[in-house]
């Protein structure tokens, strides 16, 4: 099997110790390092743990990246509950640009990257990252429509598309920022098309 391939978890449980020790060292490899110089045996080294301990939970090093990012997304980007979907579209969308331009966005470019390349990959990282990130978008949608603040009937995967895909786009070809008129414009589009 490919080494970038997906393959099953085998082995005993995840220690959750040794676990954050391989997620904490990751973070901090790439406050000095490029995701291109991560290497298994680097992570292995910085984290106290076997080399075939990451193998054993993580079928590459875009899977370990991916749950990293995956903790600092729940940790960064928080699910607020303002009464208010202007107001929640506004904190939400502003914690996801203030993450990816304070240091993650060159993270997701690369784990986007890797998506491109390897099908077993792409399909964890949109069944695990991305979606997560949707539900929890849809979710404030679905409150803000409950409260009548949305059309009736409105297509809430649509109104994630609308979202999601001008930060993506922004993003991946670095053309304009992810700046506070950038988040109010977005906000403001999908009220209006909702």
């Amino acid at each position: 099997m490919d080494r970038h391939q997906v393959k099953p978890a085998l082995g005993r449980p995840r220690s959750q110790q040794a676990m954050e020790a391989v997620l904490t060292a990751v973070r901090q490899l790439l406050q000095t390092s490029a995701y291109k110089e991560l290497t298994m045996e680097g992570i292995a080294k910085a984290a106290g743990v076997g080399k075939p301990t990451l193998y054993r939970w993580w079928p590459n090093i875009a899977s370990i990246v991916m749950d990293m990012m995956t903790q600092q997304a729940h940790h960064d980007i928080g699910v607020p509950d303002t009464g208010s979907l202007e107001s929640d579209l506004l904190l939400y969308i502003g914690d996801t640009c203030r993450s990816l331009t304070q240091g993650a966005g060159g993270i997701m470019r690369s784990l986007m990257a890797e998506a491109q390349f390897d099908d077993g990959f792409a399909q964890i990282f949109r069944e695990s990252f991305i979606s997560s990130r949707r539900a929890t978008l849809i979710a404030l949608l679905q409150r803000g429509a409950a409260r009548g603040e949305l059309q009736e009937g409105a297509d809430l995967e649509l109104l994630a598309d609308l979202c999601y895909g001008p930060i993506w786009y922004r993003l991946l070809n670095g053309h304009a920022s992810l700046d506070e008129p950038f988040v109010q414009a977005i906000t403001a589009h999908i009220i209006m098309r909702g």
